[in-house]
């Protein structure tokens, strides 16, 4: 019997050579080191795998028709080979008659957090048909019977327009009140986060404990919980056979590596936060124009939405520049004929500037944005071409676009495109040239594209095999790009805030939190929002002249309509993360631009603390609908917290008993007036409004 420790994870090699997890932080399956050789035993006289950390299975193997993905006897037949441990990397190597699977563990010095890879390699002669390789796997709960109402599980929903949105249960609520239960997550598709985001934590209200997990993959995965051994399992990974038409043919000495996942600790809901927002900076995009947190304006939201045109943004621009924004983003729009009657979704691919919209040409309002100080970001949609723009179907042919059964695929209004083809990166390289070079865009946003579902099934063995091919021939483009043009910032979206996953964000700089439209419901993403995407990379859009009282017929009358509060509220919203600002703000009045300029002013002068802060929730996660909402960063020295009132009391007390308190002011809006008081453990807010937002900067 051999133990290997390594950060808060023990593995234990049975006496036949199996390698079990038997302690993960606070879980520990042999709490008497007595009867750990007995428990061993007992383990392998059952049908279950234990509780081994891995599992794959092959071509007929026994996950093939049935929901539970785990205890397989592909895994069950692996045995301990090696292991090393260097640099804060663990590998553990297991070998059976057919395949040879290599886990990596990798740690990092400022957080319990942990990265794991498994990688599977065929050993024999012959072709093996992968259908399920998970990334990692282990068992909890002493009895599940028992403690069904002890556990529960944070599943973080992501709906279009109220993305991050939190759903906790316990796991009794969850169906566990019956043994043959199965509660699962899965994704499906080249859009990360879908439906929900590719995370979980999983919490004991007896013990205290959380642990928190992210899975680290730009389209298919899923995580699942089942009863193995009268004990909850959880596992999880990529694509699978079974629910995502996936499976992946080794040739004789071919590997696999599965998709990396993460997992963090915590004695607190903000505990286990912040251990894993510390491992994500390890994993974070680098790039040297993004350290500063550059602040952004772009002319989408409540503006140009599809429709620029070059007088509009001259006539803005010296408006944003007031502001403090560096960058100036032009969205969907420049790029399209004025002659597509509203239909430009249809007429996407060409990426070529409209001289209709832009009649100077979009270099020409570059220069005039770079006099004002400003730096001129564009939009891109480079995985789509329109379904009525036929030079460009034309162009690329058929063997061009991702097919099913001969067909392309595609939604309303556009096919997409696949990057395995050389042709495809070389038009999309030569259109990222042309937006640098030529157009002199300093700042370029990737928008999504029709969900490709279960994916692709030309040149692969299965659909979800094209798609992850496509997946990672598409990411690898991303990556040449990025290098090739350093000095550009790149911006991740898809359709606002579907693909919130850390391998997009450890790709871009800046990934869109959500295309929201109504700022009053803004604060419900922005209060989870950190639990899920790092303050520096979540893009939030503050709109302060919302259509809702935009009069193109009366445009005098917009600035009796906006309030100094309804400014503010945008702002609070937004300063926290990464601004994206918005709308028309040259039809406010000069008091109310100024206190948008202070908005950014704050935003940058808590530049160097949002980079090294961690998320706190004194409330816990806002639910849609709720009143009162407050969020904030926190550092060793400070606490910025966000406090809002959405038509609840006027009076808020927000209970801060996990920090002791030296100091409250408010540090933002200056210009306006509020009332607050506090202790050492808690600070109350006594709004004047039904609706009202501030932030306050706590000394502790």
């Amino acid at each position: 019997m051999k133990k290997i420790e390594f950060g808060g994870l023990t593995f234990t090699v049975s006496n036949d050579g199996k390698v079990y997890l038997t302690k993960l932080y606070h879980i520990d399956y042999t709490k008497n080191e007595a009867s750990l050789e007995d428990t061993l035993v007992a383990w392998n006289h059952k049908e279950s795998t234990g509780p081994v950390f891995c599992e794959f299975d092959v071509a007929g193997g026994s996950s093939s028709g049935t929901n539970r993905l785990c205890d397989t006897k592909a895994t069950a037949a692996i045995r301990y080979v090696s292991h090393t441990e260097k640099d804060g990397v663990l590998t553990i190597v297991q070998r059976s008659d057919i395949v040879e699977v290599t886990s990596r563990f990798e740690s990092y010095g400022d957080t319990n957090a942990f990265r794991v890879t498994n990688t599977v390699t065929n050993i024999g002669t012959e072709p093996l048909c992968i259908e399920m390789a998970n990334t990692f796997g282990f068992s909890f709960a002493d009895n599940w019977e028992t403690e069904n109402k002890d556990w529960y599980f944070h599943k973080f929903t992501n709906a279009r327009y109220t993305e991050s949105m939190p759903d906790v249960r316990s796991f009794y609520d969850l169906g566990f009140c019956w043994k043959n239960q199965v509660f699962q997550v899965v994704n499906v598709g080249n859009a990360s986060a879908y439906e929900n985001i590719p995370q979980g934590i999983l919490e004991n209200r007896v013990s205290g404990d959380f642990l928190m997990f992210q899975i680290e993959s730009y389209y298919d995965w899923f995580y699942q919980v089942t009863i193995s051994d009268d004990k909850f399992k959880l596992q999880l990974g990529g694509p699978t056979a079974i629910r995502h038409a996936w499976n992946k043919v080794l040739a004789a000495g071919e590997s696999y590596t599965t998709v990396p996942a993460a997992f963090s600790y915590g004695k607190s809901l903000n505990g286990v936060l912040g251990e894993m927002t510390k491992y994500r900076r390890h994993i974070k995009a680098q790039n040297e124009e993004d350290r500063e947190l550059p602040s952004i304006f772009n002319e989408y939201m409540h503006l140009s939405w599809d429709d620029p045109y070059e007088s509009r943004t001259r006539a803005l621009a010296p408006y944003i520049a007031e502001t403090g924004c560096k960058y100036y983003v032009i969205d969907c729009g420049w790029h399209n004929s004025v002659e597509c009657n509203g239909r430009i979704y249809h007429f996407f691919g060409t990426w070529k500037e409209d001289l209709g919209r832009f009649p100077e040409g979009i270099k020409a309002t570059a220069d005039y944005l770079n006099s004002l100080g400003l730096k001129l970001g564009l939009w891109l949609a480079p995985e789509v071409v329109g379904n009525e723009n036929y030079d460009m179907i034309d162009y690329y042919g058929d063997e061009c676009f991702l097919t099913r059964n001969g067909k392309k695929i595609s939604n309303d209004t556009a096919y997409l495109l696949d990057f395995r083809q050389q042709k495809v990166r070389d038009y999309m390289s030569a259109t990222i040239d042309r937006m640098v070079n030529d157009l002199g865009c300093k700042y370029i946003k990737f928008d999504g594209c029709p969900n490709a579902g279960f994916g692709c099934d030309r040149g692969a063995t299965s659909m979800g095999d094209g798609l992850e091919k496509h997946i990672e021939a598409f990411l690898g483009w991303v990556d040449e790009m990025m290098k090739k043009y350093p000095d550009v910032i790149f911006e991740d979206c898809f359709g606002g805030g579907m693909r919130t996953d850390y391998k997009a964000l450890s790709m871009f700089s800046v990934i869109s939190t959500s295309d929201q439209t109504r700022y009053d419901h803004y604060p419900y993403i922005t209060a989870n929002i950190f639990a899920s995407v790092l303050p520096e990379q979540a893009a939030v859009w503050s709109y302060p002249v919302d259509i809702s009282v935009y009069d193109p017929e009366n445009e005098d009358s917009v600035n009796d309509k906006v309030s100094m509060e309804r400014v503010a509220i945008n702002m609070v919203n937004a300063v926290l993360g990464r601004i994206h600002l918005a709308s028309r703000i040259n039809l406010l009045d000069a008091e109310k631009r100024a206190l948008i300029r202070e908005g950014v002013d704050f935003y940058d002068r808590i530049r160097e603390d949002k980079l090294k802060a961690l998320p706190y929730m004194p409330l816990g996660y806002a639910r849609f609908g709720d009143k009162h909402l407050a969020s904030g960063l926190i550092t060793d020295e400070k606490l910025y917290l966000a406090v809002w009132n959405l038509g609840g009391e006027r009076k808020i007390n927000i209970p801060l008993s996990d920090v002791k308190v030296k100091e409250v002011k408010v540090a933002f809006p200056l210009s306006l007036e509020t009332k607050f008081s506090y202790d050492e453990t808690s600070l109350s807010v006594y709004f004047t409004e039904d609706y009202q937002a501030r932030i306050f900067e706590i000394t502790i």
